[in-house]
């Protein structure tokens, strides 16, 4: 039987509670600074006559409003909206650094960049520092701003595609709840993403006689919170008649007490329940589920599935972008090449393969159309001496740009001239002696030859 830990208990309630102050903060543009309050910011209708509306950039932050009026209140459009899915990309992005970084390291990093700031401040030698950390830098990979795109559109695939199949095993086994059992009914190898999950822990571990006791957990937990919120409310009615102040009293702390009561669930800063409550609300629209009810542990279960497939997934990208491809950034490529190879490694068609790769393509496709429109609707918005300034912040930067290549152009090519001379140098010393050695090879060639001659000519003689 597992001994695995039951997760904290969420709920969709809870984890909006936990959003809505983040949400309320996060809507104007300037004022997002972290993917976790944009991921959870509410989608704005936008107004027609907005010269400009700001998106949600690549990792969930909201975009600067260059030419913003602070009298005019910008309204904030959701990239998960736009892109069509569920599952936050800003989420996705968190869980790709966590299991990108490299905490050692990282630490190095950052001391010798208080060794850096400190010895500029003294005037000592920086060069020896910048290329220990440069160094050091090399063994970090970096995301692009397609990454966490690619990731969100995988897991909001593999979610819906896992949710139809619990409620077409709940309808066939006449239940109106979806419990985690029938996730695993069936035949769930012959679902598209399975080859994506079906290594991950909590699915190849999956063990039902643990799910039932944790029902029965759950069950005596909700029976006695129910008991205590009944019995607080009873001494709340008590005191009703002292006035009406002293009865609104209780009910007025009755949220706060909650909300302290869910700080140890996870449900709100770092897990996908959310996104897949988000999910499943799209998937009841269809016909046939839309009177299917869903347990909260499928919720859990699911969240804590697509934490460990994206944990995979970086796993197994990390070697492809360092150890194949010698690079130091992770995109959506090396994303779709391990898509693709763990899908044909379960004998996925190209046909199927090609299915989940082509929706990346499609919302990539829709990501850059969208910046495309947004940064003409800037341009448009713009007037003419903000237009010059931006010209000459470009040229400012090309030019700063283009400095720093040539200087690296130079570097490369006083480098280069000086292998060609050591190399010069090299060959200068090794041609006499290669010339020597084939003139006594040339030579021993010779005598082996007149030796053989001279016995050749002797034998007959005998």
């Amino acid at each position: 039987m597992s001994t695995r830990a039951a997760p904290a208990k969420a709920t969709p309630k809870n984890a909006a509670a936990k959003a809505a102050p983040a949400a309320t903060k996060a809507a104007p543009a300037v004022e997002a600074k972290t993917p976790e309050v944009a991921a959870t910011a509410p989608v704005a209708a936008v107004p027609a006559n907005e010269p400009g509306v700001p998106v949600a950039n690549d990792i969930g932050e909201a975009a600067p409003a260059e030419h913003a009026d602070a009298a005019v209140k910008r309204t904030r459009v959701q990239l998960a909206h736009i892109l069509g899915v569920d599952v936050s990309q800003a989420r996705c992005a968190t869980h790709l650094k966590q299991n990108l970084g490299d905490e050692t390291v990282e630490g190095e990093i950052k001391d010798l960049r208080a060794a850096l700031k400190k010895a500029k401040e003294d005037g000592g030698d920086l060069d020896p520092i910048k290329a220990q950390i440069a160094e050091k830098s090399k063994a970090l990979v970096r995301i692009s701003g397609e990454t966490p795109i690619a990731a969100a559109v995988i897991w909001d695939g593999a979610v819906k595609e896992i949710l139809r199949h619990g409620m077409d095993q709940a309808i066939a086994s006449d239940r109106k709840i979806v419990d985690t059992s029938h996730l695993h009914d069936g035949s769930p190898t012959a679902l598209v993403y399975y080859p994506l999950f079906s290594k991950c822990e909590i699915w190849d571990l999956y063990d039902q006689d643990h799910e039932e006791e944790l029902k029965k957990e759950r069950a005596a937990s909700n029976k006695a919170a129910k008991e205590a919120r009944e019995a607080k409310k009873a001494a709340a009615e008590e005191k009703g008649p002292k006035g009406a102040k002293g009865a609104k009293a209780p009910a007025a702390k009755a949220p706060a007490e909650e909300d302290a009561e869910d700080d140890n669930e996870p449900a709100a800063k770092t897990t996908f329940y959310t996104y897949v409550e988000n999910a499943l609300k799209t998937v009841k629209k269809d016909e046939p589920y839309k009177s299917m009810r869903v347990s909260n542990r499928v919720r859990e279960y699911l969240s804590e599935l697509v934490a460990q497939g994206i944990a995979r997934q970086a796993l197994l990208a990390r070697i492809i972008v360092q150890r194949v491809m010698g690079v130091r950034t992770m995109n959506a490529d090396h994303v779709k090449a391990v898509v693709h190879v763990l899908m044909a490694d379960e004998g996925r068609t190209p046909e199927q393969i090609n299915l989940v790769t082509g929706q990346i393509d499609e919302k990539l496709t829709l990501y850059h159309d969208h910046l495309t429109e947004e940064k003409a609707k800037k341009a448009a918005a713009l007037d003419e001496a903000k237009k010059a300034e931006n010209e000459r912040k470009k040229r400012e930067f090309d030019l700063n740009r283009k400095k720093k290549q040539a200087e690296l152009a130079k570097k490369r090519a006083i480098e280069a001239a000086q292998k060609a001379k050591d190399l010069n140098s090299e060959t200068a010393a090794l041609e006499p002696i290669v010339a020597a050695d084939k003139v006594a090879a040339e030579k021993v060639a010779a005598e082996k030859a007149a030796a053989a001659a001279a016995a050749a000519e002797a034998a007959p003689a005998k």
